[in-house]
């Protein structure tokens, strides 16, 4: 199983870059935003991704594919959305245009024009993706993508409280707060710190 790659960008193409390790060269598939960082940083340049493996069956016949992401947490929410009902590798891939945050936000919220707009994401695929995945994309969530919430401290007392238990449990504060922003937007039926701080440690 390979999960990373080290080398230098060779060349970048629609779908596609293609990294020399050591004299081999890998093509390696990889989403638009990924794509147009590499393309950014030149060809010549050492790059690293984390990486999908996969084999596409066809018949008698099967192709081995990678999928590279920048970072760890693009990779683990990539796997995420394939536990999406008929959603396969080369699908979730073509979705994946927006910034990850964006993405979880609009599941989490049920935002279901956002997701549409994604390629290849019709009205059933979207509810697909909000019936599987919400409430369970609070690591994902970026806390500046959400409506009306200040970065520098929690939205209510409820949120205060939660902040101070999750601190003293040794949470950083702006992990603590990105995570109980994410749980309570996913579950706003959640009524006393101790269910909030629950939550948390479940989604984690």
């Amino acid at each position: 199983m390979i999960r990373r790659i080290r080398g230098e960008l060779v060349g970048v193409y629609a779908e596609s870059v293609l990294i020399d390790v050591g004299g081999l060269a890998y093509e390696v598939y990889a989403p638009a935003p990924v794509r147009e960082a590499l393309s950014d940083r030149g060809l010549g340049s050492t790059v690293e991704l984390f990486t999908y493996y996969y084999l596409q069956s066809d018949g008698n016949r099967a192709t081995p594919y990678l999928i590279g992401f920048q970072t760890e947490l693009q990779r683990q929410f990539f796997e995420r959305l394939l536990e999406v009902p008929r959603m396969g590798p080369m699908a979730a891939l073509r979705a994946f245009v927006l910034p990850v945050g964006r993405i979880a936000r609009a599941i989490e919220l049920q935002d279901t024009g956002v997701l549409r707009s994604l390629p290849g994401i019709g009205r059933q695929r979207a509810r697909d993706m909000v019936a599987t995945l919400q409430g369970k994309l609070g690591q994902f969530v970026d806390i500046a993508e959400l409506p009306e919430v200040e970065a520098a401290g929690p939205r209510s007392d409820l949120e205060a409280d939660a902040l101070e238990v999750l601190t003293q449990l040794g949470l950083a504060r702006s992990d603590a707060l990105r995570s109980i922003v994410a749980v309570t937007t996913a579950n706003p039926e959640l009524q006393s710190a101790d269910e909030i701080v629950r939550e948390v440690f479940r989604k984690r």
